[in-house]
């Protein structure tokens, strides 16, 4: 057990403050030990992913690269062939 649970048991046994503030103080002072666990682990996994951010992030931008010509290729064609259909129809 560590010495701040011990202080807060003995603050109810003393009858400074009452089983529910203990639960309250009990639940905050637990709380600091995970915090700092999980900004260990998201410092750790962001250590060993930033050398390949760059590599990441260009391979994004390549790829929306790639979308972004597509779209224009399609958008064209379907245009193209709107143009066609209403030019031998008169209409869609």
């Amino acid at each position: 057990m560590n010495s701040e649970r011990r202080a807060i048991l003995s603050l109810i046994a003393m009858g400074r403050i009452t089983p529910r503030e203990a639960e309250r103080l009990l639940a905050v002072s637990s709380g600091s030990d995970e915090t700092v666990l999980r900004i260990a682990v998201v410092l750790a996994v962001a250590w060993m992913v930033v050398p390949y951010a760059h590599d990441f992030v260009s391979g994004l931008w390549h790829a929306i690269g790639l979308i972004a010509m597509w779209a224009s290729t399609t958008g064209r064609h379907a245009v193209a062939l709107a143009v066609d259909l209403v030019g031998v129809g008169g209409r869609l």
